[in-house]
């Protein structure tokens, strides 16, 4: 049996912005500033505009350059720097979603997934309002206010809220009670 290409790329996970991408975003723009010297120089080489070029005057300096231990700093430097953005490059995307309980094509991100807790938790007898406090992939804090005795209130939406966020994947959901303030 084969699969479309649609069933394939439900089954990957989504995933946020590679970590190499502002990486590539600055070498794109040292190419460019490199290109437009190197056509500044030859413009000024073709004798259209007037002036002196710049390469020449920067190779000529680095011609000669002997061994010196600023010259080993640097060149160590670059190396590590090459070395750690290779890792980088290597190392996969981070996932931002979570994958629901019951499907596999059902992916929720954690502000959703923490939207919908909240809600549930609002709902709940007993809760005045509730907030977000913060939505992680790992971890999700709401916190309520309850009028006069908090505990039942604590407990019930506590247990709505983890049932509403454990549907759509959510690894833990912690509710508490809201600092006043």
């Amino acid at each position: 049996m084969s699969t479309t290409r649609t069933q394939r790329a439900l089954s990957r996970p989504p995933v946020g912005l590679h970590r190499t991408v502002p990486i590539g975003i600055v070498l794109a723009l040292a190419l460019v500033v490199l290109a437009v010297v190197a056509v500044r120089d030859l413009v000024v080489e073709q004798r259209w505009a007037t002036g002196q070029p710049w390469l020449p005057d920067l190779l000529a300096g680095l011609d000669g350059t002997t061994p010196t231990t600023g010259v080993l700093v640097v060149a160590t430097v670059g190396a590590v720097l090459g070395l750690v953005l290779v890792v980088v490059g290597l190392l996969p995307a981070p996932r931002r979603h979570a994958r629901a309980q019951d499907s596999e094509q059902l992916w929720s991100s954690p502000t959703a997934i923490a939207a919908v807790a909240r809600a549930a938790a609002d709902r709940a007898p007993g809760v005045l309002s509730a907030r977000t406090a913060r939505a992680g992939r790992r971890k999700i804090v709401l916190e309520i206010a309850t009028r006069g005795d908090e505990g039942p209130a604590l407990a019930t939406s506590r247990e709505v809220a983890t049932t509403a966020g454990n549907a759509l994947g959510a690894r833990r959901i912690d509710v508490r009670t809201a600092e006043e303030e």
